[in-house]
C-alpha cells in the first residue's frame, strides 16, 4: 500500500518512529474504495499494513483523504492500539507462502545484479590498447572447460592467447572430489583452500576425520542418536540445513556407533556389564589398548602426511626435493622398530644414517653446499616437534574416556534420584534425558573441534600444506 501525501517524506519518518510497516501498491480499478478513512488491512506482530484509497482514475489522493500528517498518524495509532499484538494466522500463512514463492525470483534477480556489477567492475579495470579500441582481459578457465570456452571465443571472433597457468600466477582453486570427499569440503574450507602448489588434502584427511570423530565420541548410543536424528530430518521434513551436512552427520554417527561397539560403551554403560552379556568382556578393547591405538593412528597419519608431501614435491619440483621426507620416514620407522616391532636386528643402523644424510644434504636443494648443510642440521631439530605431534593424538583417548565417564556419572545420579518417593521415576527420566543430551552435545563438540585440530595442525603440517588459495568464481551470464 502506498500513501501519496504532500508531506510524504516527513510522514514516512514518523511512521518509522511508531513501527508501522508499509509496502508499495496503489489501488486500481472501478471498485476502488471511496472513503476518507484509513483501511487497516492486517497486522503482522506489531506492524500494521494499511490502505489509503484514491479516487478513480487519478494519480492524486482524494480531497477527503488529503488529511494532515497528525490526523493520519492519530488514526494509525488508534488502529494499532485496537489491533494489539494479535496476528491473523491466515494472513501470516499467506505471507509466508508468498515469500517462499518469490524467494527464487529474488535470488535470481540478486545474481543478475551481481553479474552486472562484476561486468562493470571488470570493464573498468580492463587494460586498453590502440587508443581504446582494444580491451585486453586475462583470466583462468578450468581444464575441463577449455574446449567449450575456446569455441565460444572463436564464435564471437575474439582473438585470444592460451597458456598453462604457472605456480607464480596463483590461479583460483576449483576442487574436484567424489560424493564422499565432497562431504568434507566444508570442513577443509574452515581452514583454507589449497594453493596451486598444494595437494587437495580433502580426500586424504576425510577417512581419518571420520575415524577420529568416532574415537572421540566413543559411545554406540550417541552414535545411533546422531544417525537416526539426521536420517529423520532428511526423510520427514525440509530442513534448512543442507542435505550434504545431514549426510555427513549420518556418516559420523555410523562411525561413532561402530567404534562404541568396539570399545563396549553405550549411553555410559559397559555392554559387557549388562545382564546376559558378560561373555563379551574379553571382546571389547581395554583402556590400555585404546591408548596404544590412539598413538598408533597418530604415527600412521603423520607418516602418511610426510609421504604425500614427499611425492608432491618430487612431482612438481623434482626428485631431490622430496628426499628429506624420505629421510624422516626412514628415521621414524627405525625408531618404531627399535622400541616396538623389533623386526630388524639391532645392529642394522644403516637406514637411520641414510635418513640423516637425506635430511642434511637435501633440506634446501637450491642453496649452496654449506648453506644447504646448515639448513639440514636446523631441520633435524624438527624431531622434537615430531614427537609432540605424535603425543597430540593422546587427546583421542582422553576424549573417549571422558565421554564414557560423564555418561557413567549421569547414570549413577539418575539411579540415586530414582529412589525418591513418588516422583523418583519421573526425576530418573528427566536426569537421564537432560544429562545424556548435554553430554551428547559436549562430546560431539569436543570430538569435532579436536579432530579439526589434529587435521589442520599435525596432518596439514606434515603434509606440507601451506593454504591461502582463492576460490574459483567464474564470470558468466545468468541464464533465463
Amino acid at each position: 500500500m502506498l500513501i501519496f501525501h504532500r508531506e510524504y517524506d516527513a510522514f514516512l519518518e514518523e511512521l518509522k518512529g511508531i513501527g508501522v510497516f508499509h509496502v508499495a501498491e496503489r489501488t486500481k480499478g472501478t471498485d476502488a474504495a471511496q472513503t476518507d478513512q484509513l483501511q487497516m488491512i492486517t497486522t503482522v506482530n506489531e506492524a500494521i499494513a494499511f490502505l489509503l484509497p484514491f479516487k478513480k482514475d487519478t494519480d492524486s489522493p482524494s480531497t477527503d483523504a488529503n488529511k494532515t500528517v497528525d490526523e493520519i498518524l492519530e488514526q494509525v495509532k488508534q488502529a494499532k492500539e485496537k489491533s494489539g499484538t494479535e496476528v491473523n494466522e491466515e494472513v501470516k500463512t499467506n505471507l509466508e507462502q508468498s515469500a517462499a514463492a518469490w524467494m527464487s525470483l529474488l535470488e535470481k534477480r540478486k545474481a543478475e545484479l551481481e553479474a552486472v556489477y562484476e561486468l562493470n567492475r571488470m570493464m573498468k579495470n580492463t587494460q586498453q590498447a590502440a587508443d581504446g579500441t582494444i580491451s585486453i582481459l586475462e583470466g583462468f578457465v578450468p581444464r575441463p572447460e577449455e574446449k567449450r570456452f575456446s569455441a565460444f571465443l572463436a564464435s564471437k571472433g575474439i582473438v585470444y592467447v592460451e597458456k598453462r597457468a604457472l605456480f607464480a600466477d596463483n590461479p583460483p582453486i576449483l576442487l574436484h572430489n567424489n560424493w564422499f570427499t565432497r562431504l568434507f569440503e566444508p570442513i577443509g574450507s574452515l581452514f583454507s583452500l589449497p594453493t596451486y602448489n598444494d595437494l587437495d588434502l580433502t580426500v586424504f584427511f576425510a577417512p581419518f576425520f571420520a575415524l577420529f570423530f568416532g574415537f572421540g565420541m566413543n559411545d554406540a548410543g550417541y552414535g545411533l542418536l546422531l544417525l537416526i536424528g539426521a536420517t529423520l530430518m532428511k526423510i520427514l521434513g525440509k530442513p534448512k540445513i543442507k542435505r550434504s551436512y545431514l549426510t555427513l552427520v549420518q556418516l559420523l554417527g555410523g562411525i561413532t556407533f561402530c567404534f562404541g561397539l568396539i570399545t563396549g560403551n553405550i549411553f555410559g554403560f559397559s555392554i559387557a556389564e549388562l545382564p546376559g552379556l558378560s561373555f563379551l568382556k574379553n571382546v571389547f578393547l581395554k583402556d590400555k589398548q585404546i591408548f596404544t591405538l590412539a598413538i598408533a593412528i597418530g604415527f600412521v597419519q603423520i607418516l602418511f602426511g610426510m609421504t604425500l608431501q614427499g611425492i608432491n614435491k618430487m612431482v612438481k619440483f623434482g626428485f631431490r626435493y622430496g628426499l628429506p621426507q624420505v629421510g624422516w620416514i626412514m628415521i621414524i620407522l627405525h625408531i618404531l622398530n627399535m622400541f616396538y616391532f623389533r623386526i630388524l636386528p639391532m645392529y642394522a643402523h644403516g637406514d637411520i644414517f641414510i635418513g640423516l644424510g637425506l635430511i642434511i644434504f637435501f633440506a634446501d636443494p637450491d642453496a649452496g653446499f654449506f648453506k644447504g648443510i646448515g639448513s639440514g642440521i636446523w631441520e633435524l631439530f624438527g624431531i622434537t616437534g615430531l614427537m609432540g605431534d605424535v603425543l597430540s593424538y593422546i587427546r583421542l583417548f582422553a576424549l573417549g574416556v571422558s565421554s564414557a565417564i560423564l555418561g557413567l556419572v549421569i547414570n549413577s545420579i539418575a539411579w540415586q534420584i530414582e529412589k525418591v518417593s513418588y516422583i523418583g521415576p519421573v526425576l530418573f527420566l528427566i536426569v537421564l534425558i537432560f544429562g545424556h543430551t548435554l553430554n551428547l552435545f559436549v562430546a560431539s563438540l569436543g570430538a569435532f573441534v579436536h579432530t579439526m585440530r589434529l587435521t589442520f595442525v599435525e596432518f596439514y603440517k606434515n603434509a606440507g600444506f601451506t593454504g591461502g588459495g582463492n576460490p574459483y568464481k567464474p564470470f558468466a551470464t545468468i541464464s533465463n
